[in-house]
């Protein structure tokens, strides 16, 4: 890579190993924070989590890199041309402070840095007003600074209203499953071949000789037989599990899939089936033990297969990793979804990135990871909103590069109108569970990675915008001034101020709580010309409405053509929600400008006072 660039104000921070770490011209600032004297700190990654999403933002591209043989590819991050500065904001000892990530914002802005992104985030149960919650404070600052700050959704998903990090100054993302599955299959005695997931290193026979259970078979005097088919500690007979494959349930159990793994090996048992449809779309690494997952329709069928005779056998091949696996995308069970409460008004997530089963860079010391006889693996397969969340990261600093003077609200604008609603099979995309997939899912969509790089139009959230958004949300100029870090002089907040304003704030995206059908709702957008910086034919053009309203919504935009002459420059509509009748739920829909070269997409939610999920 070429020199550093001289406006980068960063570090690279001394650790107790610092004889051993030195930047470069890769990773030009690397930061400690936490408990303890400051020689005893290091911004080594000692956990693999700060390099595996590190690499999946801007990681260089590197051929032939597997886990263990598996998924073989040629893997790059999403901006492979992009520098790093690393912010060690947790610790496997001492975890993470408020106080901590506050001061990691601090430093990146005086640092330089263009986009932060945060795979972190609170459970959506310890959720916090703006005041009180770090990452929206440290946040509010950054944008106002030109930095994109980029945020995991959350992963205490398929639950509705979990969504964190949903300030509408932070672009927050949802996690979406990819088109390569982690394949490892059951064959029964009948030679009926059973589809499951799991990376497993199995080293037993292809051939279906091994005796199969179901797990209720073998219970304890005294246990509860729930217990026992979910294979729960001290509830199964070792007599009767040993030498056996296990066929567990994982229903309305508190103890993880590894816990069930752990117990059958402990008794004896060669292998795990375990039958569950949310769990059974990440691939967890089981190591060499036998052992994979299958959906309860399957589940049926192998329970069918035991009971129809009298020594039923199987086996449980290895891992393999396909391609081109459909559908693709889905919404991870695990991601965090809308509507968001905290604040209402604003359509969170924003978007939908790959987040399962991700191969990436992983650190070269850990024993956990690694397979008997082997070397710690160099690439590793995660999921989670943390993986995902540095797949945007990745595009907004591709985006940034493109347009160096945009804001961080036109790269998002840039991100989320030009997302796609439809999976690999020219569908609508999907939760795991097959069922229809929504905006409190994805958000505007899944993000694609060319498209935001000269999307035609952008909707510019401007400071007042945020600054309003805050008196909307309730809170005083006083308050406001904590958390901002310039207040334009005079600003007051308007005489009319409730949080059914926060609708009309030029967000990329609508939302609107407790509609009203027989009042209506009107809402205003202004969209930024951004094509024709290099060729001013480009900039005169017209664009022209579609609307995707669901039935029993009236959606009227005024007018319905915007005529641009001029590149930066900035028109207005309005949009007008109605409905003869109450809606019965929430619905969704959206609002598209195109000029037959550029499309961009506003899409919206309303959630009814009569129906609402909010």
């Amino acid at each position: 890579m070429g020199p550093i660039p001289l406006r980068w104000n960063g570090t690279c921070a001394n650790g107790h190993d610092s004889s051993t770490f030195n930047c470069n011209k890769k990773i030009i600032g690397a930061r400690s924070y936490g408990a303890g004297e400051i020689k005893s700190r290091t911004p080594r990654d000692m956990m693999g989590h700060g390099t595996h999403v590190a690499y999946t933002a801007a990681g260089v591209e590197v051929k032939d890199v597997s886990y263990y043989g598996l998924a073989a590819v040629t893997a790059k991050g999403g901006s492979p041309g992009s520098r790093l500065a690393i912010y060690q904001v947790f610790s496997s000892q001492n975890g993470s402070h408020g106080s901590t990530v506050l001061a990691a914002f601090d430093d990146a802005i005086a640092d330089g840095v263009d986009v932060l992104s945060l795979s972190f985030g609170s459970s959506s149960f310890l959720e916090q007003e703006f005041i009180n919650d770090p990452i929206a404070l440290g946040a509010f600052p950054s944008v106002q600074n030109g930095i994109t700050v980029v945020c995991s959704a959350g992963n205490d998903g398929p639950n509705p209203g979990s969504v964190v990090n949903s300030a509408p100054w932070i672009l927050t993302v949802a996690a979406s499953t990819i088109d390569r599955v982690f394949e490892s299959d059951v064959v029964l005695g009948n030679n009926k071949v059973i589809k499951g997931t799991g990376i497993n290193f199995a080293n037993i026979q292809n051939s279906p000789v091994y005796p199969i259970i179901y797990a209720k078979s073998a219970k304890k005097s005294g246990v509860d037989e729930n217990a026992t088919r979910n294979c729960e500690p001290n509830s199964m007979d070792q007599e009767i599990i040993k030498g056996k494959i296990v066929v567990c349930d994982n229903e309305d159990s508190l103890y993880p899939q590894i816990n069930k793994q752990d117990e059958v090996k402990k008794l004896g048992g060669i292998g795990v089936i375990l039958i569950d449809d949310e769990l059974r779309g990440v691939a967890f690494n089981f190591g060499t033990f036998p052992m994979t997952l299958i959906s309860s329709k399957d589940g049926a069928k192998v329970l069918s297969y035991i009971n129809s005779t009298k020594n039923p056998v199987a086996t449980i091949l290895p891992t393999t990793a396909p391609a081109n696996y459909k559908p693709a995308p889905t919404i991870a069970y695990f991601s965090s979804g809308g509507p968001s409460t905290i604040p209402k008004n604003i359509l969170k997530p924003d978007i939908a990135a790959p987040g399962v089963n991700i191969l990436a860079a992983w650190i070269g010391n850990d024993t956990v990871q690694t397979l008997k006889g082997k070397d710690p693996p160099l690439y590793n397969v995660f999921s989670g909103t943390s993986m995902a969340c540095p797949h945007v990261s990745g595009i907004a600093a591709a985006v940034k590069s493109r347009n160096p003077t945009w804001s961080p609200s036109a790269i998002r604008s840039a991100i989320m109108t030009t997302a796609v609603q439809t999976n690999n099979m020219k569908a609508p995309i999907t939760t795991e569970k097959g069922t229809a997939a929504t905006p409190y899912d994805f958000g505007a969509g899944e993000v694609i990675t060319t498209g935001p790089l000269q999307p035609g139009l952008v909707y510019e959230t401007t400071a007042i915008d945020y600054l309003n958004f805050l008196c909307y949300h309730g809170y005083n100029i006083a308050t406001i001034k904590i958390m901002a870090n310039t207040i334009p002089d005079g600003f007051t907040c308007p005489e009319e101020s409730s949080i059914d304003l926060i609708s009309n704030i030029n967000y990329p995206s609508i939302a609107i709580s407790n509609f009203d059908e027989k009042a209506g709702r009107r809402v205003n957008r202004t969209l930024t010309n951004v094509a024709g910086n290099v060729k001013m034919e480009d900039a005169k053009t017209v664009y022209n409405i579609s609307i995707d309203a669901p039935a029993g919504l009236d959606v009227q935009v005024v007018p319905d053509k915007l005529h641009f002459s001029k590149f930066d420059e900035k028109l207005s509509y309005q949009v007008n929600f109605s409905a003869a009748n109450p809606l019965k739920k929430d619905v969704f829909g959206s609002i598209t400008w195109s000029n037959g070269k550029y499309k961009v997409r506003n899409t919206f939610a309303i959630s009814s006072k009569s129906g609402s999920v909010a």
